[in-house]
């Protein structure tokens, strides 16, 4: 080897004179390695735990780039050195740091023909990247030549795990927390929660422009939830209501600030008056507010007599707001079924996205039904206007919003499935989601989907995420009425959940 090639190494005489950093010796760096032709992209996927093959852990990993497989090591008598020996691969990766070390040899590779690969292991996002996210158009191609789009990509279903792909599809329409993630690094002073790292990896391998395949597994992060919820979410298919119900209340754990803020209340959370009348005092009205993420939907009854065996009942999405319109009452039976009460809704504050949720399923005493009905919407110029209170429309200046995902469910409630609609806003297209496969739609077909959970998008948040904070304060409640608190804080957290509500 030339020597100009080959970097100066403390040789063994000189090693008593020669300061050590914290005990480690030097490794030699070569710029000539032989082998770098046996590099094979083809095999290499990051997405999967970074577990030794032989010991099953994540201490000191390597990754063997001519097969894929990781081991553990790189001294001799370890895993790594003898599948070297016994396979004839020589150049390994570092799974944390990057580094690529040739082994046995023990000198480190230092050659830009690599940067891909590092790249792909960990991808990083510059801040002119993320804030013109959703206005450049940008398509890639895969090394098998599979074409794709960054951002609206396939995820692999991971055992049923087709629920939790349609949710962190869904948060890519949602360009505020999407921004958060791409840029989001674990304080270096403490160790990372593994959720929140694994989370935003998949974001960021999501995006990436320079993706060996045209797909991503979510493997690390599903693991990760598994672990965080007692393998609540984990290995069978789940309500993505409650899914998204769980990651928005974590992600606001651990990103809130002092004051008790966080951007998942600034982008998702709004308010909700609640006039609540006791059936056996009419005269009486208690008035609360409650902070909520989704706005939960009722749909009325299917028919039980239809005209023919093809008859599918439909309902406009706006007959199914009059639930917030002060007016129309909905009797619920309080805690215990003791008493009956009344209850009307109206909006206080529109969040910048809002969420809403179609009640499609209900538990009777012996199985899960399903309501069939069609929901139709507007994709854009939903006026929510007519739903605000009188009070607070002053302090609701802008109250149109546009659809920009929509998940549905195809089949029985048991065994069914969930895809996702979503709109792609560098290119002003709709696209389906269904794990792997992603496919373009009509504007058209959109509304013509079973559909589950929708969220839109205030129309005065811009392609960069922000969005106007209105200094106008919400009138509090008239003083003469009885002010309590509502029902649901009364409620089980498994119901809490699924009506959206976070207490404290």
């Amino acid at each position: 080897m030339p020597e100009d090639l080959k970097r100066p190494v403390v040789d063994d005489d000189e090693d008593d004179e020669a300061p050590k950093k914290k005990g480690k010796t030097e490794v030699p760096q070569r710029m000539d390695c032989p082998y770098l032709g046996t590099i094979n992209r083809h095999v290499l996927d990051f997405d999967f735990e970074k577990l030794c093959s032989v010991s099953l852990s994540g201490d000191n990993v390597y990754v063997d780039l001519v097969d894929g497989k990781y081991f553990q090591g790189r001294g001799k008598d370890t895993a790594a050195y003898r599948h070297a020996l016994e396979k004839g691969h020589f150049v390994w990766m570092n799974v944390k740091d990057g580094k690529v070390y040739c082994i046995p040899d023990g000198y480190e590779v230092v050659d830009k023909s690599l940067e891909d690969i590092k790249y792909n292991l960990t991808p990083l996002f510059e801040d002119e990247e993320i804030e013109y996210m959703s206005t450049r158009v940008r398509y890639s191609k895969a090394l098998d030549g599979t074409d794709y789009i960054p951002g609206c990509i396939g995820l692999n279903n991971i055992q049923d795990s087709d629920y939790q792909n349609v949710v962190i599809q869904m948060l890519c329409a949602v360009t505020p927390i999407r921004n958060m993630l791409l840029a989001w690094q674990p304080p270096p002073e403490r160790k990372p929660d593994p959720v929140m790292l694994t989370f935003a990896q998949l974001f960021r391998k999501m995006y990436n422009q320079r993706n060996f395949k045209g797909l991503v597994s979510p493997h690390e992060f599903y693991q990760a939830v598994g672990r965080a919820t007692q393998k609540k979410f984990y290995g069978k298919q789940m309500d993505p209501v409650g899914f998204f119900t769980w990651l928005m209340g974590y992600l606001h754990r651990k990103t809130k600030n002092k004051d008790g803020s966080s951007l998942v209340h600034d982008v998702f959370q709004g308010e909700v008056q609640v006039k609540l009348t006791p059936t056996t005092e009419e005269s009486r009205v208690i008035e609360s507010k409650e902070k909520t993420l989704m706005l939960s939907l009722e749909l009325p009854d299917e028919p039980l007599f239809k005209d023919n065996l093809d008859f599918i009942p439909q309902v406009p999405l706006f007959n199914l707001l009059e639930k917030f319109n002060g007016e129309k009452p909905f009797e619920k039976i309080a805690k215990g079924g003791e008493s009956r009460e009344i209850r009307r809704y109206s909006l206080r504050r529109l969040p910048p996205y809002i969420v809403c949720v179609v009640k499609r399923f209900r538990n009777n005493n012996f199985f899960v039904e399903k309501n069939p009905t069609i929901v139709t919407f507007p994709l854009k110029g939903l006026d929510m206007r007519d739903y605000i209170h009188p009070d607070c429309q002053p302090a609701n200046p802008e109250t149109k919003y546009d659809l920009v995902a929509n998940v549905c469910h195809d089949g029985k409630p048991e065994r069914g499935t969930y895809k996702l609609q979503t709109y792609h806003q560098p290119t002003s297209q709709w696209f389906e989601l269904h794990d792997l496969r992603v496919t373009a739609v009509l504007p058209q077909m959109v509304a013509l989907t079973e559909s589950y959970i929708q969220i839109y998008q205030r129309q005065d948040v811009k392609p960069d995420g922000s969005f106007g904070k209105f200094d106008m304060e919400i009138p509090e409640l008239s003083a003469e009425v009885d002010t309590g608190i509502a029902a649901e804080i009364e409620m089980a957290p498994e119901d809490l959940a699924e009506a959206g509500i976070i207490i404290g």
